[in-house]
């Protein structure tokens, strides 16, 4: 679990910068301690785990309930995330609602084919983020975090992002080999795999990034044809033949086009 850092006005090397705004600093502090403890925590606790003062705090505190970035229990005197903060971290998450677009296909696709189905985005500091997911009702199902970050080349999304990058092989093995992944690729199967990928429009990991599930996933590319989004279909490894899985490619990649048609106006 994480621990908020003290508040400080500025850091070493950050003149350059100008200083930090005190009261900004107290309440992303704050707001930063309830992310990594949802069950609530009173004025005090708060205080000692960023290094404010009780009173600073209290007021920080009592400011964010108004602005009901914070909720605050009168029984319990304790504090918790309000609904202001969920609104702007899902707006963050998602700041095009992509995922409220696809939503419906991604819940079809799930249903149709007893798996999960997910949207995750291409961020910039080389993660995929998952920006929401569909179960079925299946007894036994893969259940995902929103949230929740993989390296970008990793599993079948990955091999969607190389086949519409510019890399070239030295670039991905290096890349490749900082990713922890249950049945580590070769550089040469990599490879091969990109470019079925970039021929049939979708990418499947079998048992390598994690070990006993399958993914499927279809690119959304952008205005420049760089991925912008993910569409993937995760289920137990031998769930399904080869010609099954066939066929979940394809509706992945029918779900990723239909995305790409609605947020970048090409691709159905």
């Amino acid at each position: 679990m994480d621990r908020a850092e003290p508040v400080t006005t500025e850091s070493p090397g950050e003149e350059r910068e100008g200083p930090r705004v005190g009261s900004v600093s107290a309440a992303i502090a704050i707001l930063r301690h309830f992310a990594v403890n949802p069950a609530g925590a009173g004025v005090n606790a708060v205080a000692r785990a960023t290094g404010m003062s009780p009173s600073s705090c209290f007021n920080v505190c009592k400011t964010l309930t108004r602005e009901r970035f914070l909720d605050f229990d009168p029984d319990s005197k304790l504090y918790t995330l309000g609904p202001g903060a969920i609104v702007v971290a899902r707006r963050a998450l998602d700041p095009g609602g992509a995922f409220v677009l696809v939503r419906a296909k991604l819940e079809k696709l799930a249903e149709d084919f007893q798996l999960t189905a997910a949207l995750w985005r291409a961020s910039r500091n080389a993660r995929a983020i998952l920006l929401g997911f569909a179960e079925s009702e299946a007894a036994t199902r893969i259940h995902m975090s929103v949230g929740q970050r993989l390296p970008l080349l990793a599993g079948a999304a990955g091999r969607c992002v190389a086949a519409h990058s510019q890399m070239g092989r030295a670039e991905l093995t290096a890349r490749l080999a900082e990713i922890q992944w249950a049945n580590p690729p070769s550089i040469d199967d990599y490879l091969a795999e990109v470019e079925l990928a970039r021929r049939r429009g979708w990418a499947l990991d079998e048992n390598g990034f994690m070990r006993g599930v399958t993914t499927i996933s279809a690119p959304v590319l952008d205005d420049h044809r760089q991925v912008a989004f993910s569409v993937s279909s995760t289920m137990f490894t031998g769930q399904y033949d080869a010609a099954r899985l066939e066929e979940i490619g394809a509706a992945t990649l029918g779900v990723a086009q239909r995305l790409g048609a609605r947020v970048f106006g090409h691709g159905d």
